[in-house]
């Protein structure tokens, strides 16, 4: 635990599903194009930590609700549901192996199959 201090917070068990969960947030400066974060670093997980729900109050039922079709059970489904980040993340992993596969094998291949 972590002492009186934090509360006696507990070692949580690290599940495949929370691995993802906090190597999404690691990445989070992938996930918004329009924000930037401070560099993480070669930061690792952490020892001690806790995950919840996030609960809503009245007030934001029209403003910032998330709604429940919209919910999703960890980090990683609710970032993949969304169509239209799903269709950016698809189209970066795709540069991304262009760019690194370039100069193979494979590549000089179709270049030669592009110049018949």
């Amino acid at each position: 635990t972590t002492g009186k201090g934090w509360f006696d917070m507990e070692r949580p068990e690290i599940t495949a599903e929370i691995k993802r969960d906090l190597q999404i947030i690691k990445m989070r400066h992938v996930l918004d194009r329009k924000r930037h974060y401070k560099k993480m670093g070669k930061s690792y997980d952490p020892k001690f930590f806790q995950m919840g729900t996030i609960i809503e109050g009245p007030t934001e039922f029209f403003s910032s609700r998330i709604q429940n079709k919209d919910r999703r059970q960890t980090l990683v489904d609710e970032v993949l549901a969304d169509e239209q980040s799903r269709q950016y993340y698809k189209r970066k992993y795709n540069e991304t192996q262009e760019r690194t596969n370039s100069g193979g094998k494979k590549h000089w291949k179709k270049m030669k199959q592009q110049r018949k």
